[in-house]
Order: structure tokens, then C-alpha cells, then sequence
């Protein structure tokens, strides 16, 4: 469903509901009631924080009349972390009976270790990671637990043989829940470009019930997350609220190991931001590290504005951001000064552009 953007009204009483939940610090809310609670509601729920937010409303009088609905919402983010639990000792099982290394990215594993709460952030889908080699066999293995490829999704081919530029195959469970099924961590190999063999071998492991789930190491984890959501133009608060409840509770040994390896890999830029939005939007107190630009402090300001708008702008009916002053391409193009990244960035966005004007009506 289309929504208009946010007013800023709407967007104060957003953030005053969440800062507090992230470990950054807590802001303070208007000082009048939420001029329409509805939309407020709504924006909540947009950016998937439904979980953030009902930790923290009941602390505010005015926004008692939204909880009913809040805790609606969240007991559909349990259910789907249940579901997700089950789903993951069912595939752990698979994928160990071929031997097939693997791990996850995002999902309810991060709400666990960085939230204490498997349902705190809203789980889209189950993203899973293993390497290229292996993707066929992976891919087998998930048919033999019930996962289905998803319409319109360009089959595996034989002898390992991957479709041309994909870096995911989508998936449907029997309960309607997807899976995607990566063999690196971006569309974009160029953008945080760390070999499969080097993330599965820093892999560590999380305990969720009786099954052992692999994730990435902390500070892969970091970088992975600012440039995902740097890449998508940070249009959701979650992945903001991701950063902030990773970073306030990193050690100082942790935050400059990421700088260094931010620094080497070319993403220095998306880690920066990431954690500047969190300060701005949140509260959290950013290194001094990320505060002053290496080079081009006017590309950082231009970068920050760009995901400021993006975050309150009007969206369409397949949650797309539109109404920007600012270009998107441009801002995708920013984020790291690589020939060869641009060069992918260009035929990633041609491909998506024919993709969305042959789905649209």
C-alpha cells in the first residue's frame, strides 16, 4: 500500500519512541499529542520496529491508545520468529547431513544477540549465505525441507552453472515465509568484497533452542549491515536502529578493528554513515573516527541528506521510495570510488529498471 511522507510531527514522535530502545540516548517527544496516531502507527510498522516501539510506548500517556494495535503487530513478529526458529533447526540439519558450510545474515539471530529478544525487529525472510560452490547442493537440500522456488525466480542450472549477476535465489515455505539463498553478500561483488571461504571461515556460532546457528563474525557483521543499508539508501529506521544497538554495546577494540577493515576494504564511507545516522536520529554517540571525512566532506553531507529523505519520503505500493529531490543513482554511485563498482551499479540499476516497468500495470 502507497503511504504519503512522513510529517515531522509523525517522524519526532518515531524517534522518541524508539532512541531509547537502541542504547542510544533516549529523545524527547513533542509536547503535544501525535497530531494523527494512525499514520504514526503506520510508519511504525513501515520500518520495522513495531517490537523497539512497544518496549517504550507505554512509558508515554499519549500514545497508551496505541498499544492494542502495537501488540497485534508484534504478536505477528513472534509467530514469525517461531516460524523462523523451526525453519533454521530444520536446515541446520540438512545442510549438515551434506556437509554444506553455511550461515545466516540478519534475521533472528541479530534480534537475539543485539536485542536479547528474538522478535525485537521484524524478520522479511530467512537470508542465508554458503559459498558458490555449494549453492546447487544447498539448493537441494532446501526442496528436501519443503522451500520451493519463488514465481518468477530464474532456475539453478546444472554443472553449477549460476544465472548471470544473481547473488540470490528466492524461496517459499509451505507456511508462506521466503528464504533467500546468497552465495556473496551484495549484488554488487564490488561493494564489500570478502570471499565466501574468509566469512565462513571467521563464522561464529549462536545457540537459538537446541540447534547451533552459524553467524558472521562482529565486525564482518557491522560492515555487512552499513553497507546494506547505505546501498538500499537506508530507507528503513530498523537498519539504523541495527547499527546503534551493535555499536553501543561494541568495545572501543571492535569499533577501530571495523575502521581498519572498513578502511582497507573501500567502505569506509558506509560504516560512517551508519553510525552518523544513528547519532543524529538516535542518540548514539559516534566515534571520532566517523565524524571527520577523509576526503570529500561534501559527498558525506550530500550522502547523509540523501538518507534523511529517503527515510520520511512518500512511499509506492511496493514500499519503493519516491518524491526525491535527490538521485538515487547518484547516491548508490557515492559509496564507494571504484571503477569496477560503478560499472556493476550501472547494469544493476538498468536491470532493476527493466524489472520494475515490466511488472508495473
Amino acid at each position: 500500500m502507497a503511504a504519503a511522507a512522513l510529517t515531522p510531527d509523525t517522524v519526532s514522535w518515531l524517534l522518541a519512541v524508539i532512541s531509547s530502545g537502541t542504547g542510544g540516548r533516549p529523545r524527547l517527544p513533542p509536547d503535544t499529542a501525535p497530531e494523527d496516531p494512525q499514520a504514526l502507527l503506520e510508519a511504525i510498522t513501515r520500518h520495522g520496529v513495531a517490537g523497539l516501539a512497544l518496549r517504550q510506548a507505554a512509558r508515554f500517556p499519549a500514545l497508551h491508545p496505541l498499544l492494542p494495535p502495537l501488540r497485534n503487530r508484534q504478536a505477528d513478529n513472534v509467530a514469525w520468529a517461531f516460524a523462523s526458529v523451526s525453519h533454521l533447526a530444520v536446515i541446520a540439519a540438512a545442510f549438515a547431513r551434506e556437509d554444506i558450510p553455511w550461515c545466516t545474515l540478519k534475521g533472528i539471530p541479530l534480534a537475539l544477540q543485539h536485542y536479547g529478544d528474538l522478535a525485537a525487529r521484524r524478520v522479511g525472510d530467512i537470508d542465508l549465505l554458503v559459498p558458490r560452490r555449494q549453492v546447487e547442493a544447498a539448493h537441494e537440500a532446501l526442496r528436501t525441507c519443503g522451500w520451493h522456488l519463488a514465481a518468477g525466480t530464474t532456475p539453478i542450472r546444472r554443472r553449477g552453472l549460476i544465472p548471470h549477476g544473481w547473488h540470490e535465489q528466492r524461496y517459499v515455505g509451505r507456511d508462506g515465509m521466503t528464504l533467500e539463498l546468497h552465495h556473496r553478500l551484495h549484488p554488487n561483488p564490488h561493494l564489500l568484497d570478502l570471499s565466501t571461504t574468509t566469512l565462513m571461515d571467521g563464522r561464529r556460532e549462536l545457540t537459538i533452542g537446541n540447534t547451533r546457528v552459524p553467524v558472521l563474525d562482529p565486525v564482518t557483521e557491522l560492515l555487512y549491515l552499513s553497507t546494506h543499508g547505505s546501498r538500499h539508501g537506508w530507507h528503513r529506521l530498523l537498519w539504523v536502529c541495527d547499527i546503534a544497538a551493535i555499536a553501543s554495546r561494541a568495545s572501543p577494540q571492535l569499533l577501530d578493528t571495523a575502521h581498519r577493515e572498513a578502511a582497507k576494504l573501500g567502505v569506509l564511507e558506509p560504516l560512517a554513515q551508519g553510525l552518523l545516522l544513528a547519532e543524529v536520529l538516535l542518540g548514539l554517540r559516534a566515534p571520532e573516527w566517523a565524524q571527520i571525512p577523509e576526503t570529500h566532506p561534501t559527498r558525506r553531507r550530500r550522502l547523509l541528506g540523501f538518507a534523511k529523505e529517503t527515510l520520511w519520503c512518500a512511499r509506492d505500493a511496493r514500499d519503493n521510495p519516491v518524491q526525491r529531490r535527490q538521485s538515487s543513482l547518484l547516491n548508490a554511485l557515492s559509496q564507494r570510488m571504484d571503477p569496477k563498482f560503478w560499472a556493476w551499479e550501472f547494469l544493476l540499476r538498468a536491470r532493476h529498471e527493466l524489472r520494475y516497468r515490466s511488472a508495473s500495470p
